[in-house]
């Protein structure tokens, strides 16, 4: 048999006490993600970029292009910084052809 017990708290410690409970709660919800691949370098080589947004090399020159995606030029090389491309996905409107799971997996659609 459940016991009730009455207490008298205030507004403010009533908050807070549900406060901490919801946090408690909500932390089970919460994914424990982890990137699939972390990346090892900040510059990305165009192949790379290309794999890591599964697009191909002629859509990347035209993200380039239209200014979705910043490039970077050293020497004759052409390199993506990976925040840059990360930050183009959810900013800019930079389409991955492959939907990516929360875990950054690809999802398989059939």
């Amino acid at each position: 048999m459940e016991r009730i017990v009455l207490l008298s708290v205030s507004i403010e410690e009533l908050k807070e006490i549900i406060g901490e409970v919801l946090e408690e709660k909500l932390k089970q919800f919460v994914p424990k993600v982890t990137p699939a691949v972390t990346p090892q370098k900040e510059f990305l080589t165009a192949k790379e970029a290309c794999v890591m947004l599964h697009i191909s090399p002629t859509t990347l020159w035209h993200y380039t292009r239209e200014g979705k995606l910043n490039s970077h030029r050293i020497g004759r090389r052409r390199l993506f910084r990976y925040e840059e491309l990360k930050d183009a996905i959810l900013n800019k409107g930079v389409h991955i052809s492959t939907p990516l799971a929360p875990d950054g997996r690809p999802i398989r659609v059939r």
